[in-house]
């Protein structure tokens, strides 16, 4: 009997397991139609929101005020969702139950991967428990809600076995509490396998299942997992204050020099957002023992002053290397979540070095090692063998990783940046959002109805011919990806403090109801299927309505069109990478249209501007197929280029559904989650000054640009080197063009540009002029 059908049906060792108070109540077939609206948990039921942006001067809606429409993301959604209810939650007790002494029923094995008894047991717990409320609050479905109160109830029995067994009352977890503590003094015990001397980022499963019990209180309104999870705020206070006084090395309470050698301490002091959580539990119960426990987590020993100070360490050498134990390249998923804590705490506390240092962290990170997809992190020439580790800034062509950039990186940064917007709203934030999230985030999800494992990569690798893997059960990625899968919404719209303005983030089909403020808002679009939206309005009264433009978006009057009601938004200039607002007192049934297509266009890597990916507006366009031995494939693009500079006419042009074709190769988006290989990167090669198809004769020659210039070197590459942009790139950087005399102006600069550096002689720049001259008709759009 399959999983699945066990599941559904009564088997032996259920009069056993019931009576030992480990099993659920049912398991029913995932719901055909949403739990009719009374029957799901109302917002006047919840506690106040404390989340990202509870006191900022933007806010967000909660799950429950937005509900998907049929779309990409619903599709993604589901197959998440259905893994979720079908998974047996008994599985994640049977740890939990060992470690406080309870019995568990016959048959019921742990759930593998990572979760199996090793030292990074009870994370994945906590991620389907946040999964649990979040699929419930999607569309009420009460099979969740059923499992996630069942989790609740056993691990509440387990925290109270536990009581009496522990130095410090209040805990919980799938592992001794000694697990924990010894990563503290005076063992400060290292990362490795050893279950009696070793540990294993204990704090950060801490975390997870904080977190996990948190979201069920807040999201679903269970006051036992409330209850449950204060007791482990408390008992972390004591463990990270008192310490391991039953030791019987105990020298004194733990001190703000043992919390930073603990946190510098590689993957053992890897904590996530634990002072996410204790945050916010501060803002629910306004004791201060929970605030000074995030406190607890500030990592000072080298990076938070650091990133306060704007100076980027995140990889160093032997030579720099700032602190006792940190490694000269800082794991990238370890440190990331920790500046989503720091802004909960400068949410709370109003004290700027909090912010400070998260924006600054973001900044060294997006763009400076940001790839294509909105991923981080590989390995590079002369770097040890880890690519979940930052590489050094600007790094991109040297650090493309068979495997790198791990998709819970990218989890925790979208959550970075979105708590940033919502503090100070740049548009570049959400940009990048959009970039992570229809990426890697729906990338990282199988297009497959399997059940048998979450279906959900791991890593998502870069590297010409590389392909993803799918499973993941237990892994950290497994775990957010379940949490990314339940919550696509969390984004689409923001709110201003004041309601007087509502901001429309994200394109795809949804329904907002802002009840304070008597609005429905209803989008229709398949996006990112579908190049355009429609909003339609059912409230009265005045709001502005802001509209994201794109930093993709071609800066044209057609890039981004608005319409209300049919007619033309005045004097509406949208300029990529910024908000259109809409000022104006809305009726019912008030529509507003907005078209933007999606602009074919080239990404240069920061430090190889030869080293490109192809997108479709914010979609990145891997090169299908495997071309061999590591090589990347190689495109001549510009002879295919008109006055428009319009990549879409003749160089990568649309096929068949989602494809487009660039020199007889296939190209698609990156969110098709299959196994087969794919290039995202790209090398361009353009040997020849040509117009169309007009050649000069002359080269293409590159302009020093001094690239790449690395802040910590790179084995074989030199730096600064002499690499830069050719005559070409800088041309048509400057498209489109309105007129032929314009193109002309912009190629005799140029040109003038590339004598003066010696680069072109009079007579070659004669030429590449009187071909230009020559080539109107050729280049006329």
């Amino acid at each position: 009997m399959n999983r699945r059908d066990f599941m559904r049906v009564s088997a032996v060792g259920v009069a056993s397991a019931a009576a030992a108070g480990s099993l659920p109540a049912a398991h029913t077939a995932h719901a055909a139609t949403p739990t009719p609206a009374a029957s799901r948990v109302l917002a006047a039921d919840l506690p106040p929101y404390v989340g990202a942006g509870s006191t900022a001067p933007i806010r967000p809606f909660t799950l429950h005020q937005v509900a998907l429409g049929s779309s990409l993301y619903q599709e993604k959604r589901d197959r998440v969702k259905d893994f979720v209810e079908r998974y047996d939650e008994r599985r994640f007790l049977v740890l939990f139950n060992d470690t406080a002494g309870r019995p568990n029923p016959p048959g019921v094995e742990v759930p593998g991967g990572w979760e199996d008894g090793g030292l990074l047991s009870g994370h994945w717990a906590g991620h389907y428990l946040t999964a649990l409320a979040q699929a419930h609050v999607d569309q009420g479905e009460q099979v969740f809600k059923d499992k996630l109160d069942w989790m609740v109830r056993e691990l509440g029995a387990c925290q109270e076995a536990l009581s009496g067994q522990t130095v410090h009352p209040g805990y919980l977890g799938a592992l001794p509490e000694d697990v924990v503590l010894r990563v503290g003094p005076p063992r400060f015990a290292l990362y490795g396998g050893d279950l009696e001397t070793n540990t294993w980022a204990p704090w950060y499963t801490q975390h997870k299942i904080m977190r996990g019990l948190l979201d069920a209180h807040t999201l679903t309104g269970n006051q036992q997992a409330f209850e449950i999870v204060l007791a482990m705020a408390d008992w972390a206070h004591l463990a990270l204050t008192l310490g391991d006084v039953d030791h019987p090395d105990y020298a004194g309470p733990v001190t703000r020099d043992d919390l930073n050698l603990m946190w510098d301490t590689y993957i053992a002091g890897e904590y996530g957002g634990a002072n996410e959580v204790l945050a916010e539990i501060h803002a629910l119960t306004g004791d201060e023992r929970h605030l000074e426990t995030a406190r607890c987590f500030d990592n000072r020993e080298s990076l938070f002053d650091a990133c306060v100070a704007d100076r980027d360490i995140l990889v160093t050498t032997d030579d720099t290397r700032p602190g006792r134990r940190r490694p000269n390249r800082l794991h990238a998923n370890t440190h990331v979540p920790n500046f989503v804590g720091y802004l909960r705490i400068f949410e709370q506390t109003a004290e700027e070095e909090y912010h400070l240092a998260a924006r600054n962290f973001f900044g060294m990170v997006v763009p400076h090692r940001m790839f294509a997809h909105g991923g981080t992190s590989g390995n590079f020439p002369g770097s040890n063998n880890n690519p979940e580790q930052f590489q050094n800034r600007d790094n991109m062509a040297h650090a493309i990783d068979a495997n790198g950039a791990e998709s819970c990186t990218t989890y925790n940064l979208l959550k970075l940046a979105r708590n940033l917007f919502l503090l100070d709203p740049d548009p570049a934030y959400l940009d990048y959002y959009e970039r992570g999230l229809v990426n890697m985030i729906l990338g990282q999800r199988a297009d497959t109805d399997d059940v048998d494992d979450p279906q959900l990569a791991y890593f998502q690798p870069l590297t010409p011919g590389a392909a993803r893997d799918y499973g993941n059960t237990g892994t950290c990625c497994g775990g957010t990806g379940l949490e990314n899968g339940t919550k696509y919404q969390e984004t689409i719209y923001f709110r201003s403090a004041d309601g007087s303005t509502l901001w429309v983030n994200l394109y795809t089909a949804s329904t907002l109801t802002w009840a304070e403020r008597g609005f429905t808002i209803t989008q229709r679009t398949d996006f990112p299927r579908e190049q355009g939206t429609t909003l339609t309005v059912d409230g009265s009264g005045p709001l502005d309505i802001r509209l994201r433009v794109p930093g993709w978006a071609a800066p044209t009057a057609a890039g981004f069109a608005v319409t209300v009601n049919g007619s033309p938004v005045p004097d509406a200039s949208p300029r990529p990478g910024s908000y259109l607002t809409l000022s104006r007192t809305w009726s019912p049934g008030d529509t507003i249209e907005v078209a933007m297509p999606f602009p074919v266009r080239i990404e240069r890597a920061i430090d190889s501007p030869s080293t490109q990916s192809a997108f479709s507006g914010p979609l990145l366009l891997p090169i299908l197929g495997d071309p061999g031995a590591g090589a990347f494939r190689e495109l001549t693009l510009y002879r295919h280029l008109k006055r428009d500079g319009d990549y879409a006419r003749a160089a990568i042009t649309a096929g068949d559904g989602e494809t487009f074709t660039a020199a007889g190769l296939t190209l698609r988006p990156h969110y098709v989650g299959d196994t087969r290989a794919q290039s995202a990167y790209f090398r361009r090669v353009e040997p020849e000054v040509v117009f169309g198809g007009i050649a000069t004769g002359v080269p293409n020659r590159t302009r020093d640009d001094n690239l790449p210039n690395y802040d910590v070197p790179v084995e074989g590459v030199a730096s600064p080197g002499d690499d830069g942009l050719t005559f070409l790139d800088v041309l048509w950087d400057g498209a489109p063009f309105a007129t032929h005399s314009a193109f002309l102006r912009r190629v005799r600069q140029v040109a003038d540009e590339w004598v003066a550096a010696g680069l072109f002689t009079a007579t070659e720049r004669a030429t590449i002029i009187n071909h230009a001259t020559r080539a109107e008709q050729e280049l006329r759009p």
